[in-house]
């Protein structure tokens, strides 16, 4: 977790995130999430007699996860804008709120009959969480805290039971201005019932696994794997922001990728307690460029990893899981998977992100 430090203004990094022509894309590896079933074909096998129709033109499927939003470029205002459209419900999932201008969003829909529950984390940030949650309970919102005996670090919100972000950042006002992080919208029906009944499963004070593993999520405890299979399938590039590298398991992936030969680039903060695991990345052939962790300088706390980017397989994961066992392996984290397919421009803005960011952080 990042420590809370005053710090000036960031470079100026710009990222487009129009869509583009191409977060999990459609990967169809067994390993993957799978992705929106096609729509049935309309052709007609010869042995079977027809009467003669007129030709039918389908339309591709729509993208039912994007756009990508990448902070602190994009602003505040399209999660704002997020919150405030929710018409009968608003669920909020979040490790820490520090936000006076959510806290009375919040509080604004709860006025106008939205039904608002959050959750937060009690286990690390409980101190910090309770000027937030004495506020909301006061503005008719229904708030709770996690079970303490497990980390809260999923970052979601979602709205009227039929869209949800899934984002890598605390609502926490004096990170935005110097933080980078990602969010992404996702609308896929089976995600969003995954996510909204495990939301239900963790208010009520459960710590069990999520109720369902939606279409393109990946969820901690268990992320490990799935994060895992991203690398491993990885046969071009791979390219990654994270604000750990504590996994061992994502460091010996790393490595094995980039003996085999596939272009491994790791963008992150500088901090000397991942300092083994990046030497041997780079040893192995990877290449690694550090952020200094100082004020004026821009603080990956992104989450994400793209694969062959610029290829017909290109994916990605992103979310809030950091490369740690803890991350992995006990709290309660989400992620989810991008690809051509189901959000066709989401990989181009990662991809332009980390481009930026790379070129802008030196050399390891």
């Amino acid at each position: 977790m990042r420590l809370l430090v005053a710090r000036a203004s960031p470079l100026v990094i710009v990222f487009g995130l129009a869509a583009c022509a191409t977060s999990a894309p459609v990967r169809s590896t067994p390993p993957m999430p799978t992705s929106t079933v096609p729509p049935p074909s309309t052709t007609i096998r010869p042995e079977v007699p027809a009467p003669s129709l007129p030709p039918v033109t389908s339309a591709p499927p729509a993208a039912t996860i994007g756009p990508v939003y990448v902070e602190p470029d994009a602003g505040m205002t399209p999660i704002y804008t997020f919150m405030r459209d929710a018409t009968s419900r608003l669920t909020m999932t979040m490790y820490e709120l520090v936000d006076s201008a959510a806290e009375q969003i919040l509080a604004g829909d709860a006025g106008r009959g939205v039904r608002v529950q959050v959750l937060l984390d009690s286990s690390l940030e409980a101190t910090r969480n309770q000027p937030a949650r004495s506020y909301l309970s006061a503005h008719g919102v229904s708030v709770t805290g996690a079970p303490a005996n497990r980390i809260t670090h999923q970052k979601t919100i979602c709205t009227d039971d039929a869209t949800c972000l899934i984002m890598s950042l605390n609502m926490v006002a004096d990170d935005y201005s110097t933080t980078r992080d990602v969010a992404v919208v996702d609308r896929d029906r089976g995600d969003v019932s995954a996510i909204e009944s495990t939301f239900d499963a963790d208010f009520a004070g459960g710590t069990a696994p999520a109720t369902s593993g939606g279409d393109h999520l990946l969820w901690s405890p268990g992320s490990e794997t799935g994060i895992l299979r991203v690398i491993d399938g990885a046969r071009h590039s791979l390219a990654l922001e994270n604000e750990e590298m504590d996994s061992t398991a994502v460091t010996d992936a790393l490595v094995a990728a980039a003996r085999r030969g596939v272009d491994v680039e790791v963008c992150m903060t500088a901090d000397d307690s991942y300092t083994a695991a990046l030497d041997q990345i780079v040893a192995a052939g990877g290449r690694v460029h550090l952020f200094p962790d100082r004020d004026g300088v821009i603080y990956v706390h992104a989450k994400f990893v793209l694969a062959d980017a610029d290829t017909t397989s290109a994916d990605a994961v992103m979310g809030s899981v950091n490369f740690s066992a803890s991350s992995m392996d006990d709290n309660r984290e989400l992620d989810v998977f991008l690809d051509l397919h189901d959000a066709p421009g989401g990989l181009a803005t990662l991809g332009a992100a980390f481009d930026g960011d790379f070129t802008n952080a030196p050399v390891m």
